[in-house]
């Protein structure tokens, strides 16, 4: 009988160990221990040490909780302000759903800033398992635990635990690859009309399904060898296979609701379904590229010019290596603040480019790839730490 019982045990400890990934548990603990705890440690010591700047519109959350004031500057205020007071005509430019999930977890800390803190973090806890599971569906463990590693170690990954939409964002947006490439249609549909109430890039997650329904019933775009034969042979081809496609398609098309429902809101409240572009003017935003000619002039935006020539061939070499689905998301998120009049916090956004950590991550197969990765990102990441929780711009 106690044999009967250990054997039923031992069994049932194997099945649960077989479904437990383990190496993704040890990978995605180490990168969020390690990078988090730097960051808590830089902050505490930089403002026990260091004079914080002090000003008109610089202000303090708690000095008594340096931690949780450090991490709590520029567009926090505004979300909090959401929070608080609800949305006003200039700050329609931040979507609702971060703001609403804070305000619905502020009933139970009573604090804003620390809703934001905690939703933000747990947010990145979940998209790191996320990212697990899409590289390693391509690539190995060890890619796998790459990819974690250097989107938390990034320059900017920071904003990860700060008062910001980035990680909230990130949850959706890996959450989104992750069920269109299991052919989940409705969950990567829900993924992605929460990424379109978070950011307004958020809808590009719905142009990440439309094309990777595409590519898994087999549309190919471009045939080869090329030739107007084979490519009018292709597209023939392609058009019979659409219908199979529908579930995607129709995914695809509702993954933008959320963006869509903050719209009807914004006509409802101010008569302006497009209020959150139109207030992106008056903070120098707008459509065309004439930013190339003021940042001549504008040194101010140096390290945002270098990150921006640091992933123009990342982003290029992931469009032509990857899926089609990887590499429009990646271009057109790159794209998108080019188009915007303004590459100021282009630090920032690259840190949810998704498909360019799975790429570093395969670069970092050599060690001194890594270790240039690493020994580069985290002293990056750690100085602008200093800058953001001292009220320096950091992205």
């Amino acid at each position: 009988m106690n044999n009967i019982f250990k054997n039923s045990i031992e069994s049932i400890s194997y099945k649960i160990s077989r479904k437990i990934d383990m190496k993704c548990i040890g990978a995605v603990l180490t990168a969020f221990i390690i990078t988090r705890v730097m960051i808590c440690i830089v902050v505490l010591f930089s403002m026990i040490q260091l004079p914080v700047l002090s000003g008109e519109g610089l202000w303090r959350l708690d000095t008594q909780n340096l931690i949780q004031d450090g991490l709590t500057r520029w567009d926090s205020g505004w979300y909090i302000g959401i929070v608080q007071n609800g949305y006003s005509s200039k700050s329609v430019a931040f979507f609702p759903l971060y703001p609403i999930l804070m305000r619905m977890l502020n009933r139970i800390t009573g604090s804003s800033s620390i809703s934001g803190l905690l939703i933000a973090n747990l947010s990145f806890f979940l998209a790191l398992f996320y990212l697990y599971a899409i590289t390693k569906q391509d690539y190995d463990d060890n890619t796998a635990g790459r990819a974690v590693f250097y989107i938390a170690a990034a320059p900017s990954a920071f904003f990860f635990s700060t008062v910001y939409t980035e990680s909230l964002f990130l949850l959706f947006v890996t959450a989104g690859f992750y069920y269109a490439r299991k052919s989940k249609w409705g969950l990567a549909c829900i993924a992605g009309a929460l990424a379109s109430a978070t950011r307004i890039t958020g809808v590009l997650v719905g142009v990440f399904i439309l094309f990777e329904a595409f590519w898994q019933k087999g549309i190919r775009f471009l045939p080869k060898p090329w030739s107007v034969r084979n490519q009018i042979d292709l597209l023939r081809k392609d058009i019979g296979i659409l219908p199979q496609t529908i579930k995607g398609i129709i995914a695809s098309i509702f993954s933008v609701t959320g963006i869509v429902a903050y719209m009807a809101y914004l006509y409802r409240e101010f008569g302006d379904p497009l209020a959150f572009l139109h207030v992106q003017g008056s903070w120098g935003r707008s459509v065309g590229f004439d930013w190339f000619l003021r940042i001549l002039q504008d040194h101010s935006q140096k390290l945002d010019i270098f990150f921006t020539i640091v992933f123009i061939p990342i982003v290029i070499i992931t469009f032509i290596k990857f899926r089609p689905s990887y590499g429009l998301f990646t271009l057109l998120s790159f794209m998108i603040p080019l188009v915007s009049g303004s590459i100021l916090s282009m630090r920032r956004f690259v840190i949810v480019f998704v498909p360019c950590y799975i790429l570093l991550a395969l670069w970092g197969k050599k060690l001194w790839v890594d270790r240039l990765i690493i020994g580069i990102s985290l002293p990056l990441q750690a100085y602008f730490v200093v800058l953001f929780s001292h009220w320096y711009f950091a992205g």
